[in-house]
């Protein structure tokens, strides 16, 4: 086709050998989908190992994902080329011209995303990406960068494989297990909790409310309660890590074994049997911890997620969020479970039958927990661990164990921040409350089951939680992204549960000594009577107090970038003690009795419980409501 043929497509038929041909047009959609699509892929996921870690992925995997992510768009598109042109020569190149324009357009659009939004961004996406296919075709110096530029996918995959955070996961660094005596060995039951503030169950007096979690009360009752006991950080990324090594948080490492070879894990590896379960986290490593390999489904997963990705970055509304941020913090998942029947409601049967309520976390956390507690069984020489991810948001489930369908999760919030209306942090809080009433639940089938198999009164069990969450309008959620904590959230955010029940205790004390969670090793170390052979920062609950009632935080900024720890704040304990009064159970709930109270937050709480007035029905006025999901409330008439 001549060049001077008015407004149509500059597109020239290539005589060129097949081999050559087949292998310039390869070149090019390698190099354009390498920036287009394998780099921005390869640069998130190089910075989410955790997304790794929650989709089980081996060594195998990671490699295959980086692999797929680098070279299947440029091979299928080539494919689809190659078949095209077997039938219609000159429709190839109008292909090829078509897909070049494409992927120009789409790097194009990821770049200017932060300069415009909408239609305006998805028009000059369209023009760039027209005029790089017409230089692609016509310019030769265009075609020779283009043969260059091939080189770098290869480079970007090389960095994901060797440079990056999830490259920690291809390290074979573990450590052996530690070779230590055990003076003392009992059976551990560990049992860690994300999300959780010590103000959600604790009443302004200082004790546990027994109304509405007597479960935990009853444990608190027979153990060691340390209400003074605060987390190191509010991001889960250090959080765990600090618990299961007993050392502070580190900016620069990952929640991976590479990164954290001395743990719990490793100290009772050899003499104990490991039944552990982590989420988010893989601090044990493959050697102690046998994961269960991914499945099919599972690896399709991963590539489901990278797909995800790229349609955040590639929307042009501007509505989409931060997909790195995401990532790095929380892993994407899938929320493929149906929705849960009416009938669950009933509470004989509502726990046992409560559906896949985790859409951020793809896993059936109360499954997950009964899992776990099937598997705890009598007997000295074993570690049950496991991180639930409960009672994080969201918030699905009522206190019977019925899930219901949430608000958007983003209601009232603005990235890692409420909005100013407070109504909105008091309806999340309210939320939690309700979660919390089903997680004493599950903490009370984990005692009664521990009781009926003869294996309590001999267990070490320790019950705690990563981090706490704040509910003030105006104020972080979770300090998470470089906001500096404040003395009205930080009761919130550090103070967490921690409850030790040592072997053969049976009188509860309430300790208020300066209990940090990197205690948590070095405690269950002097408890079984093992030395640790590393240096820790933290120290036994049963040991000398800490002078003074500093406390240490090291608050978190989820970015583009990562994870990154910043430097430590210090708390004072007893001034900051306050806010975790001020946020306590019983000021937030203050009206009625037992767990009536759980719904009385609003102006006109009085209300409820009370029957309807007929009387009253003139003084009634209208009002404008949208029901969502109409068809959820249909009855149906059962046989």
């Amino acid at each position: 086709m001549s060049s001077e043929s008015g407004g149509e497509v500059p597109i020239q038929t290539d005589h060129s050998p097949g081999w050559r041909r087949e292998g310039s047009a390869f070149v090019e959609l390698l190099a354009l989908s390498g920036f287009a699509v394998a780099q921005p892929l390869l640069d998130i996921f190089g910075r989410a190992p955790t997304q790794f870690v929650f989709r089980e992925a081996q060594r195998a995997d990671i490699v295959a994902f980086g692999l797929m992510v680098t070279f299947a768009l440029p091979v299928v598109l080539l494919v689809i080329e190659a078949l095209v042109g077997l039938v219609w020569p000159y429709g190839r190149r109008i292909l090829h011209f078509a897909f070049t324009g494409a992927l120009i357009g789409c790097f194009a659009l990821q770049a200017a995303r932060g300069l415009m939004t909408g239609i305006p961004l998805l028009a000059a996406a369209t023009l760039v990406g027209t005029i790089g296919a017409v230089l692609c075709e016509r310019a030769r110096a265009a075609q020779l960068w283009l043969r260059f530029a091939s080189i770098a996918p290869i480079a970007f995959l090389a960095l994901f494989l060797f440079t990056s955070d999830t490259a920690l996961l291809l390290r074979d660094t573990s450590k052996p297990p530690a070779k230590v005596k055990i003076g003392s060995p009992a059976p551990v039951v560990m049992l860690v909790f994300d999300e959780f503030p010590l103000a959600a169950i604790m009443r302004s007096n200082g004790t546990i409310d027994q109304e509405l979690y007597p479960n935990i009360a009853a444990l608190a009752g027979q153990a060691n309660w340390f209400r003074n006991a605060t987390a190191v950080s509010s991001s889960t990324w250090y959080a765990l890590p600090a618990l299961a090594t007993g050392q502070f948080p580190k900016d620069g490492t990952t929640p991976v074994a590479a990164s954290h070879p001395d743990s719990l894990f490793r100290l009772l590896g050899d003499s104990y049997d490991l039944d552990v379960t982590e989420s988010i986290t893989k601090v044990c490593s493959p050697d102690l911890c046998d994961g269960q390999a991914p499945s099919a489904s599972g690896r399709k997963a991963l590539l489901r997620d990278a797909a995800g990705v790229m349609r955040d970055r590639l929307s042009f509304s501007g509505e989409s969020g931060d997909a790195t941020a995401d990532l790095v913090e929380q892993p994407a998942a899938d929320d493929s479970a149906p929705a849960a029947d009416p009938k669950d409601a009933d509470p004989k049967d509502a726990a046992a039958k409560a559906d896949d309520f985790f859409a951020d976390f793809r896993l059936n956390q109360p499954d997950r927990f009964r899992t776990f507690v099937d598997g705890v069984a009598k007997g000295s020489k074993t570690l049950h661990y496991l991180h639930i991810l409960l009672p994080h948001v969201p918030y699905r489930f009522l206190p019977s164990g019925a899930r219901y369908e949430p608000p958007d999760p983003d209601l009232g919030r603005n990235e890692d921040q409420w909005v100013d209306e407070p109504w909105f942090p008091t309806l999340a809080r309210q939320r939690l409350q309700l979660q919390l009433v089903y997680v004493d639940t599950l903490v009370g089938e984990l005692v009664r089951t521990l009781k009926e198999q003869g294996a309590f009164d001999e267990s070490l069990i320790v019950m705690t939680a990563d981090h706490g969450i704040a509910f003030h309008a105006g104020e972080a959620i979770r300090g998470i992204q470089g906001q500096p904590v404040s003395d009205q959230t930080i009761g919130e955010l550090a103070w967490v549960p921690l409850i030790v029940k040592t072997p053969g205790q049976k009188r509860g004390v309430v300790s208020d000594a300066n209990v940090l969670t990197v205690d948590v090793l070095p405690t269950i170390a002097d408890v079984l009577d093992v030395n640790v052979p590393w240096p820790i920062d933290g120290q036994s609950v049963f040991g000398p107090r800490r002078p003074t009632n500093i406390k240490p935080f090291y608050p978190s900024d989820v970015n583009a970038f990562g994870v990154q720890s910043l430097a430590p704040v210090e708390i004072d304990g007893k001034t900051t003690w306050p806010s975790v009064t001020a946020a306590a159970v019983d000021r937030f709930l203050p009206n009625g009795t037992g767990r009536q109270r759980l719904w009385r937050i609003d102006p006109d709480s009085d209300l409820i419980g009370t029957e309807p007035d007929a009387a009253a029905a003139g003084a009634l006025e209208p009002v404008d409501f949208t029901l969502r999901d109409a068809e959820k409330y249909q009855l149906s008439r059962r046989s």
